[in-house]
């Protein structure tokens, strides 16, 4: 075999294992991009779509073009049912959750701007931690939303790991994600050490707050709100004709309680009403924004080894998200049963933690089993 031969061999012999590892990939799929091959024992279930989904549903959203999406971090995005009948308007509206995990303010803003500029969007829900909401540049995130190179998912060999695990975990693991983009994260594991976790956590950051008078610190922050970014997202949406829905991350009451113990609780309801009152000027009522901060038998529910409500002090699970989206998008309802104004009074709060507390005097000390502090 003389040298040209054997070059011209190597090179057939590698293009040829290169097209059938892109085959393979391309069928296995395991980044959930094509959604057209799903067998049974081979690769119908997607336990590693987490890793691809901050490439692949900006691109999944070009393609399916939804017309109502949910938008934030992980508790957007583990919390909310997207096919819920009062979101969709009973499958009325093509739906999608295009929330991410880790996602800050600002890339939650140019997720919904990219959002409305490829995608005929009615309603958008956007979740937000009562703060600084500042204007970001979305154009330079632009550059990159949306831009997934195929290459990396059927001809690399990061992509042909992925396919073989995908494989190789269909009997033992399950989807990360519902096929509309919710997310599942820790949903079949005992919440109880992870409700401690964050107890734990919160403690700590209440004796470092209480040592640094973080509460005089919080009222200074509350006169200097930067909400630059809450007002292009409200301009954006009614320049769309997006029917835009804010609502503040729930937490457990456990967490409620702590945040009381520490201080600082009162400048967080003037946050609130603030940002209410700027929405409500900015919007001229036209945008609704909702908090579910409250003792009730849902957000105070103790806290078993078995799957319940929360998977942790923070993350809800969508059975609380259905009620949620009932509340904020029912308009049947006379009242809704979690959810309030964002603009609600403290008062009213500080009277129905103490009427729950009363009620279920065992609060306290399950909340004390809980984080066991020794």
């Amino acid at each position: 075999m003389t040298s040209r031969q054997f070059v011209i061999r190597f090179a057939l012999g590698y293009f040829l294992l290169l097209a059938l590892i892109g085959i393979f990939n391309r069928i296995v799929d395991p980044a959930w991009y094509y959604r057209d091959t799903e067998i049974k024992g081979f690769n119908a279930v997607k336990p590693t779509f987490l890793d691809f989904a901050r490439d692949v549903k900006p691109v999944l959203l070009m393609r399916d073009q939804p017309e109502a999406i949910i938008l934030g971090s992980s508790y957007a995005e583990i919390g909310f049912d997207p096919t819920n009948p009062s979101f969709n308007d009973h499958d009325r509206l093509k739906s999608m959750n295009f929330a991410f995990a880790k996602a800050l303010w600002s890339e939650v803003q140019c997720d919904f701007e990219f959002a409305v500029t490829h995608s005929n969007i009615k309603r958008a829900l956007v979740g937000f931690h009562p703060g600084n909401l500042p204007i970001s540049n979305c154009e330079k995130d632009f550059a990159t939303i949306g831009q997934l190179n195929t290459i990396d998912i059927l001809l690399t060999y990061s992509a042909l790991w992925y396919s073989i695990e995908t494989i190789k975990h269909q009997q033992a693991s399950s989807a990360s994600h519902t096929r509309e983009g919710m997310f599942f994260y820790n949903r079949d594991r005992n919440p109880f050490p992870f409700f401690q976790e964050d107890l734990r956590t919160r403690i700590s950051e209440c004796q470092k707050d209480l040592n640094s008078s973080v509460s005089s610190t919080a009222s200074s922050t509350a006169n200097a709100l930067d909400l630059s970014g809450l007002q292009r997202m409200i301009r954006t949406a009614q320049a769309h004709g997006v029917e835009l829905v804010l609502f503040a991350y729930p937490k457990h009451a456990y967490l409620l309680e702590l945040d009381k113990l520490c201080g600082g609780q009162d400048a967080q309801w003037q946050t609130m009403r603030r940002i209410a009152e700027f929405i409500d000027s900015e919007s001229r009522g036209q945008v609704r924004a909702w908090q579910f901060y409250g003792y009730n038998d849902i957000t105070a529910k103790p806290v078993s080894k078995r799957r319940g409500y929360w998977q942790d002090a923070k993350h809800f699970n969508f059975e609380v998200g259905n009620m949620m989206l009932e509340d904020m998008f029912d308009r049947t309802r006379d009242r809704p049963a979690l959810a309030r104004p964002l603009d609600s009074g403290y008062e009213d709060f500080l009277r129905e933690r103490e009427e729950y507390l009363q009620s279920h005097p065992e609060f306290g000390a399950n909340m004390q089993t809980m984080y066991d502090i020794k």
